[in-house]
């Protein structure tokens, strides 16, 4: 039950105002964040405080948010929002890549100051890989990242945990 409370708390932090008072994208931002929360819920590791699927939860939000306008958030089937999260080949454009040509067409500046341009540069800069703790000791596997952006790393953790609950036990 405290693992639920830390996604929904995790939410509830990122449901800062994207916009200006009354403007629809905070309405659709909301509206991402509250059904990245709901995906999640059933998949969230009962036993781990750490790892990539801490990034699943703003991973999932800001493909939603900046995901066609003609999908509300809500009504975005599962199916694909696991594709849309799936590794990229070489051809077509990259997840970071969709995300800002989305948060663009909202008019996005996203070298401001604001909360979201500080939430995209946090998940799309580049890490090393980290496999072991600054003392040396070998990581759990849960909390080893191999390495690029936090972005990827929950893309990764998602496309992986929901294609197994939803898509083949049938749960969509």
């Amino acid at each position: 039950m405290a693992d639920m409370r830390n996604l929904w708390w995790s939410a509830g932090r990122m449901a800062f105002s994207v916009g200006e008072e009354g403007d629809w994208r905070n309405g659709r931002w909301s509206d991402s964040l509250h059904r990245s929360a709901t995906l999640l819920e059933p998949v969230w590791p009962k036993d781990y405080t750490g790892g990539p699927f801490t990034f699943a939860l703003p991973t999932i939000a800001l493909l939603l948010y900046a995901g066609p306008l003609d999908n509300e958030p809500e009504r975005v089937p599962v199916e694909d929002i696991v594709t849309a999260l799936a590794p990229r080949r070489a051809e077509g454009p990259s997840l970071e890549d969709t995300i800002r040509e989305g948060l663009a067409e909202r008019h996005h500046d996203l070298d401001d100051d604001s909360r979201l341009s500080a939430l995209v540069r946090w998940l799309t800069v580049y890490h090393e890989p980290v496999s072991h703790s600054a003392s040396g000791w070998d990581l759990p596997a849960m909390d080893q990242t191999p390495g690029g952006s936090l972005l990827d790393s929950g893309a990764r953790w998602v496309h992986h945990s929901c294609t197994h609950h939803y898509l083949r036990s049938g749960a969509a």
